[in-house]
């Protein structure tokens, strides 16, 4: 069972402890608020480690992102790939950040006692709810439903421009606002995260 609720009350936390909100999200100041995680670029790791990218990929079995989890010292290590090709642009290595992101702050390493969980779909095979939630944390972490009508989000262009997504995703999620505004209605964490956008938010940095 997906944990909707929980997911978004970790995103609440999260917006609740930045000193600033503003769009793009800056996951990095995100990754700050976790004391036991780590960010690292596949490009880095090869140097570091005298081999390649490619070796990097098979090691992480992900063109894309992986997260190695340190079960002894309860440590995150986050690896992505910065590499502009294949079509991995901002808005995918944006999503592909923010879904590791999601797998830790789920305790998804810790519940299934895997030491990693790559966003291939090496997890989907054990578990699919896995990547259900950390595909619905990265969604309202990066791009919050709650917060469109405030920021005057009325097309995927919009989103993708405010939040930072590629075109694809975007389009994804602009399809889920409308179908969140036939049939939603607002619950509590929505006002909370109104609020705390209205206190710290700044207007967004558009993207071109």
């Amino acid at each position: 069972m997906v944990r909707y609720a929980y997911i978004n009350n970790l995103i609440l936390k999260f917006y609740s402890s930045l000193s600033e909100i503003k769009f793009p999200l800056d996951l990095f100041k995100i990754i700050e608020l976790i004391p036991n995680c780590r960010y690292i670029t596949y490009q880095h790791f090869a140097e570091l480690n005298n081999c390649s990218v490619e070796e990097v990929i098979q090691i992480c079995e992900s063109k894309s992102g992986s997260t190695h989890y340190d079960i002894a010292t309860n440590r995150y290590l986050i690896l992505c790939n910065a590499s502009f090709l294949d079509n991995n642009n901002c808005g995918r290595q944006r999503w592909t950040l923010g879904h590791e992101i999601g797998h830790i702050v789920c305790n998804h390493h810790v519940i299934s006692a895997y030491n990693k969980i790559t966003s291939n779909g090496f997890s989907e095979i054990t578990n699919p709810e896995y990547e259900t939630e950390a595909d619905y944390f990265a969604a309202t972490l990066l791009a919050p439903l709650p917060l469109f009508k405030i920021l005057n989000i009325k097309s995927p262009s919009d989103i993708k421009s405010v939040f930072g997504l590629s075109y694809e995703a975007s389009k994804y999620r602009y399809r889920r606002y409308l179908r969140w505004q036939r049939s939603h209605y607002k619950q509590s964490w929505e006002n909370d995260l109104i609020r705390i956008f209205k206190q710290n938010g700044s207007p967004p940095c558009t993207i071109s």
